[in-house]
């Protein structure tokens, strides 16, 4: 299970230079949007934006997972797990696992340039976010592991996940505060968009450069208790995908 884990995080990271030019880029976003909007404001937006990118970054990271594990269905990669000594529960976890990994060290990369730029960010707090930053991975993994069931094979696997991703990000507090939220959405949906994990890993994160006193445990073990049945639900979906896969020779 750890080398289907290993060559299956290796994927994401063996491309150096793209990862230079993603990083490069999250950071231009960071620098150019968060300043100049910083300067239309009331209030110090540079300082808001920081840590959406990093979340942003995160979530793309942790589901570029989805994004192999389609991909090795339509390539013959699945199927080749399946002949291996290895269990579905195994395969199941090696990709979950590998999406926190991929996202938690993503998010740190772009979290060491916050924190560059941001001294307040750089704390104990903020140490104490990784272990939750890879729970929320895994668990944005899962959703990763849901789109691979329903979308099957094809092409519709890459328009399920770009329109989850737009609207999880869209639909969250990453780039919008969330008094602006309510003064557009009814208070039912503001409330799950409070609940959506992006919104409070980056609301975590902001807390830390605005109000540090008012950082709870409750903070942590909300967004922990979220993601894990984000990750409980990718485990059965992808479980279920392999055992098919293992029966038929495909989704």
């Amino acid at each position: 299970m750890l080398r289907v884990l290993r060559v299956d995080l290796s994927y994401f990271f063996r491309t150096k230079w793209l990862i230079a030019t993603l990083v490069a880029l999250n950071v231009s976003d960071m620098l150019v949007a968060g300043l100049i909007y910083s300067n239309m404001m009331s209030f110090n937006y540079f300082q808001f934006f920081a840590p959406g990118v990093v979340v942003a970054g995160m979530f793309a990271a942790a589901l570029d997972v989805g994004r192999r594990v389609h991909l090795g269905l339509t390539e013959g990669v699945t199927q080749y797990y399946l002949s291996l000594p290895l269990s579905l529960e195994g395969i199941a976890w090696a990709h979950i696992i590998s999406a926190g990994l991929g996202g938690t060290i993503y998010g740190s990369i772009l979290l060491v340039v916050a924190m560059a730029i941001i001294p307040k960010l750089a704390s104990f707090a903020t140490l104490a976010m990784l272990p939750v930053i890879f729970v929320v991975s895994m668990g944005l993994g899962g959703i990763a592991a849901v789109l691979n069931l329903f979308s099957k094979g094809g092409d519709r696997y890459w328009v399920f996940a770009e329109g989850v991703q737009v609207s999880l990000l869209g639909l969250s507090t990453v780039f919008y505060p969330i008094s602006v939220i309510d003064s557009f959405f009814p208070s039912g949906v503001a409330q799950a968009i409070v609940l959506n994990p992006l919104s409070q890993v980056a609301d975590d994160l902001r807390d830390i450069v605005f109000s540090p006193a008012s950082l709870s445990l409750g903070a942590f073990v909300l967004v922990v208790g979220t993601s894990l049945l984000l990750l409980l639900a990718g485990f059965v979906c992808y479980r279920y995908v392999f055992a098919k896969v293992w029966e038929v020779g495909k989704v």
